[in-house]
């Protein structure tokens, strides 16, 4: 099943609540008609929501692209936005997200 249709699936069943389940909270945001935002958040040290990944998708009508990738728990903290050098690690860490979301359905 390609990303898009993976991503149609999950926003049947996830949206901007934050839920619990097992590990963390799991979140899916729309940003606008075009773009969602997927994020796997922890808990910080102080209670806050910590993204470990959060991932901004950029949707058309046959494809999902990750666009911009935010993790504040790996060291360094990353702050990508999607180009020629980092466009791979994106793509991955998208298609991991996607899994670890399917695996909680």
């Amino acid at each position: 099943m390609n990303r898009k249709k993976q991503l149609d699936k999950l926003t049947t069943v996830f949206n901007e609540d934050k839920r619990f389940i097992k590990d963390g909270y799991y979140r899916i945001r729309t940003i606008d008609e075009g773009t969602i935002e997927l994020a796997y958040l922890i808990a910080g040290p102080c209670g806050e929501s910590l993204p470990h990944p959060q991932i901004t998708v950029a949707l058309d009508d046959t494809q999902a692209t990750g666009i911009k990738l935010i993790d504040m728990v790996s060291s360094p903290p990353l702050f990508l936005s999607r180009d020629d050098v980092n466009a791979v690690e994106i793509d991955c860490a998208l298609d991991m997200l996607i899994e670890k979301f399917l695996q909680r359905l």
